[in-house]
Formats: C-alpha cells, sequence, structure tokens
C-alpha cells in the first residue's frame, strides 16, 4: 500500500466516523419524552460503531507499515498501547481522552458479545453524547500523522 491510498482509506474511515458523528448528536438531542424504545439500542450501535472504526484506522497504519496486527484475547488493548505511544498519533491525546478510548473499546466488546439489546440509555447517553469531540480529535490526530513527512 502506498501512501496515497493510505490516506485515501483513512480519509474514508474518518468521513465514516463523522457520519456517525451525525447521528450521536442527532441521537443524543432528542428529549427524553420523545425517546422511542429503541433509541438505546441505536444510541449503543453508533458507540460500538466508533470504535470499530478506530479499529480500522489502526489495522490501515499496520498494513501500510507491515506491522503484523497483534493476536489473542488482548489484541485490542495492545492495539490501543500502539495507538497511544505513537509519536504524532495516539501520543498527543489527553489522558482523558485515552481513558474515554479505553471505555469504547470495552463498550464495544460488551455490545458485540451480546448485550446489545439490553442497553439502557443511561449507560449509552455518556458515550454518545461526548462520541461527535471524539471523532474530530481522532480526525485531527489521523490527518496530522499522514501529513508527516
Amino acid at each position: 500500500m502506498d501512501r496515497r491510498r493510505l490516506a485515501r482509506e483513512i480519509g474514508c474511515e474518518i468521513e465514516q466516523l463523522r457520519g456517525g458523528a451525525v447521528l450521536a448528536a442527532t441521537l443524543a438531542a432528542v428529549p427524553h419524552s420523545e425517546r422511542r424504545p429503541w433509541d438505546p439500542q441505536a444510541a449503543a450501535k453508533i458507540v460500538a460503531d466508533l470504535a470499530g472504526g478506530f479499529e480500522n484506522l489502526c489495522r490501515r497504519r499496520w498494513k501500510f507499515l507491515g506491522i503484523q496486527q497483534p493476536q489473542g484475547p488482548d489484541w485490542h488493548k495492545r492495539m490501543l498501547e500502539d495507538f497511544l505511544s505513537t509519536e504524532g498519533l495516539g501520543d498527543q491525546l489527553s489522558a482523558a481522552l485515552a481513558d474515554r478510548l479505553r471505555k469504547y473499546l470495552s463498550f464495544r466488546h460488551r455490545f458485540v458479545h451480546g448485550y446489545g439489546t439490553e442497553v439502557s440509555w443511561a449507560t449509552v447517553e455518556e458515550p454518545l453524547r461526548l462520541l461527535p469531540e471524539t471523532v474530530e480529535i481522532l480526525a485531527s490526530v489521523w490527518t496530522g500523522w499522514l501529513q508527516r513527512p
């Protein structure tokens, strides 16, 4: 994979995340009295999609650099550690945002492995509300990383 293809693929992934951020903001703005019974599940899917998109970004970077994806039950944790320790990428994030990413990955795991229909609004309200800001910060650091020589 060359750098132009990497930039296109990362750009496409970022646009997908931004689309999810728009959905998150729209759903978070629905007044409590107007929420439908399936809104928590929809919110959970949007939140889980952020973690999936983040994983895709990391996989694209590894492929470009020829780094083998971590294997085993803790690969998500190692993926995040690799991202957070990468100069010009995750090392620019605040401790609070790093912790938020850990929570998104943990949420995705729970959602994917069977709790998707047992989600309450209280569980998804905060990650959904913070999602647009998180996406813009991630977009900024990934774009900056791509522009580095």
